[in-house]
């Protein structure tokens, strides 16, 4: 078929010769016959001599030709009054000057070739709608992810978990109306006896019989007690009856569940109905069957499979509708596809705004002062393939909504949404708003509470403080005395540290980044800084800090004061958390898009399942024989998390227990 589409021309001037050749020599055989039947003609007595043939065959090439390149309807603008004219000629020259100007041949010569070409095509363009529908419905199968016999299997499985079932039987009425079974389930409360087991099978049969002929459920209901009972129900999709479906319940069977198994056939039916279709012969398999009533039924069928699947894919649009986050699915040229209702809802949209909008109009109904010019929202998410994330604060609604902006990519047209590690491609925009107000507002009535708990906890913890310095500046008191106040300041001086951290970590959570008062930091010059502050400490547990600079670092954009004490908190960790006589090393480095800080000790290290908990809050890794002193309140590592992500950069640990532990962060350069 291929092939003759390719050389159409060919085709189409080859057909027109065999045209001709039927327009000449046929007449000239029924001439013939004529003139040996009867002995007189009433029509065209001359034979055609040999170059009147090649005559009309030119004429014949020449109308394929153009049959070819032209529709029917212009050619036969020209063709029909010719072959008018034509007759009139013939008649006159006939009649007065006894000239055959052979009008039958030249007729036929003229028309015949149009009507094969005009066939051809028809041919042609049946094959192909042939061949897309068929496509159409291959691509529906892709993204169906299962099998018929499978669904069926996973439909059974379904009814045994909703249903307390003693048996189920799917049976598919077969063309000559016999029920053959291709599904089963049996439940633990099934008669396993042989003469049980054909009694209920005859019964079901029976039920099922009963349930095709008034195409309606039919119902048996056993005791009272138990609410056990039989049920028959029709598979029927599009009026056509594909099978029955024999359900037996022996207890707790109640009206309503009938509506339920009605639900269930009617999509066993749509997978009945795909599989029946799915057995038959294509459509176009062969050249002739487009002349085949049989292939013609399959197409009829083939576009019931498409309408079967469409229905199907509709249903996860309808189902978004559920959903309480707002939806929008926009083309790649910013033509909405598809907006749910509580999107209609949050851009306050009639129905005849939504066919006039566009992507950009929709979002044009949130722009806000941090999201104020869209197009280079959607911009960065073509460039980049990344999703678009931003929180819009409303004040005049008092109401914030997180905005998503992303990039759907689906895999190219003959390979299923179900596959993995596959080449995908930009198909459409996913818009996702949803209403964090409730959130927000619960968020900083917590951190309003946090804060106001922590500076009334201060007062009280430096008073005790401050007594028990005071206290201790007397000579009188005893060694023992002396021991307990040194206890009471040093804790009251551990928990006014701690709650400085958490007030820190929350005052960060609370902040926009806009609100960081960013200068030009050199990053060696802190680092560099930390390490002197840190090494009478580091002595003092006799461990020894190697700074490794790089004195070719760019500046960064940063809070100064921030970063040092994100530094300051590694280095402080990694001396807490390492033996005596050993290093802590502390490097930049400067990468491609970003600046790293390394802090790498040799201490206890961090078990592999514990190495992402050690950034939540409170947090703090469990070891045996651990000194009182190094004791963590688990909220310097959050700390430091909260900084670097608040600059645009990210942390990170390598750890091996009794090996060491290697944490890191990056900064984005200038």
């Amino acid at each position: 078929m291929e092939i003759v589409r390719s050389k159409t021309v060919f085709v189409s001037l080859l057909l027109s010769l065999i045209a001709a050749l039927l327009a000449v020599f046929a007449w000239e055989f029924v001439f013939k016959l004529s003139v040996y039947l009867s002995n007189y003609l009433t029509v065209e007595k001359m034979s055609l001599n040999w170059w009147s043939a090649l005559m009309m065959i030119s004429v014949a090439l020449a109308i394929g030709y153009l049959s070819e390149k032209f529709s029917v309807k212009r050619i036969f603008k020209f063709a029909v009054p010719f072959v008018a004219v034509w007759a009139v000629l013939s008649f006159i020259a006939a009649t007065y000057f006894s000239v055959n100007l052979f009008f039958l041949r030249t007729a036929s010569v003229i028309l015949l070739p149009v009507f094969f070409v005009h066939l051809k095509k028809l041919w042609l363009i049946d094959s192909e709608l042939t061949e897309k529908l068929v496509e159409l419905a291959s691509a529906g199968h892709i993204l169906e992810g299962k099998s018929a016999d499978l669904r069926i299997e996973s439909g059974l499985r379904l009814l045994e978990t909703v249903f307390p079932l003693s048996e189920a039987i799917v049976f598919r009425l077969h063309e000559n109306g016999t029920l053959n079974p291709v599904g089963r389930a049996r439940g633990e409360h099934s008669d396993d006896s042989a003469m049980a087991r054909q009694s209920a099978w005859r019964e079901s049969i029976a039920l099922c019989e009963r349930a095709l002929k008034s195409r309606a459920t039919v119902i048996e209901t056993g005791e009272s007690k138990t609410k056990s009972a039989q049920v028959a129900l029709p598979l029927i999709y599009e009026g056509v009856a594909v099978g029955v479906l024999f359900v037996k319940v022996y207890r707790d069977f109640e009206r309503a569940d009938q509506y339920v198994l009605e639900s269930f056939c009617g999509q066993l039916a749509r997978n009945f109905q795909r599989r029946e279709l799915r057995g038959k012969d294509l459509p176009n398999k062969f050249w002739w069957s487009f002349l085949s009533t049989n292939s013609t039924e399959n197409r009829v069928g083939t576009t019931s499979l498409i309408k079967s699947l469409m229905k199907e894919q509709s249903f996860s649009a309808v189902a978004s509708s559920y959903l309480k986050e707002a939806h929008a699915i926009a083309y790649l040229d910013g033509t909405l596809a598809y907006l749910n209702r509580q999107m209609r809802h949050l851009a306050e949209l009639n129905s005849e705004q939504i066919y006039e909008l566009d992507l950009f109009g929709l979002l044009e109904n949130f722009k806000t002062d941090i999201f104020s010019e869209p197009h280079l929202a959607i911009r960065r998410v073509l460039q980049t393939g990344d999703t678009y994330q931003n929180e819009l604060y409303f004040q005049e609604k008092n109401q914030t909504l997180d905005l998503q902006i992303s990039l759907v990519k689906v895999p190219s047209d003959d390979v299923s949404i179900h596959e993995t590690n596959v080449a995908m491609k930009p198909a459409c925009f996913l818009i996702t708003l949803r209403d964090i107000s409730a959130i927000k507002e619960n968020e900083k009535l917590r951190s309003d509470m946090t804060s106001l708990m922590s500076h009334e906890l201060r007062t009280p913890i430096t008073s005790i403080k401050g007594f028990s310095e005071l206290l201790l500046m007397d000579d009188k008191i005893s060694e023992e005395q002396r021991e307990f106040l040194m206890i009471i300041s040093n804790e009251s001086q551990r928990l006014s540290k701690m709650i400085s951290t958490f007030l820190s970590v929350s005052n960060l959570e609370q902040s926009d980044k806009k609100e960081f008062s960013k200068v030009a930091v050199k990053l060696d010059t802190v680092v560099r800084e930390v390490v002197d502050e840190l090494q009478e400490t580091a002595k003092r547990k006799r461990i020894r800090l190697v700074e490794q600079p790089n004195e070719t670092l760019p500046p960064i954009a940063a809070d100064k004061g921030l970063i040092r004490r994100a530094v300051s908190n590694l280095v402080d960790n990694a001396i807490k958390y390492s033996p005596e006589r050993t290093s802590v090393m502390i490097s930049t480095v400067l990468e491609s898009d970003f600046l790293r800080v390394v802090v790498e000790d040799r201490g206890y290290g961090i078990p592999a399942d514990e190495q992402e908990k050690i950034w939540q809050k409170f947090y703090r890794v469990a070891r045996d024989g651990q000194d009182k002193e190094e004791e963590s309140t688990g909220l310097g590592l959050p700390l430091v998390k909260e900084i670097i992500e608040q600059h645009g950069g990210n942390v990170t640990v390598e750890s091996e227990v009794g090996q060491g532990s290697r944490f890191s962060f990056t900064l984005p350069r200038l």
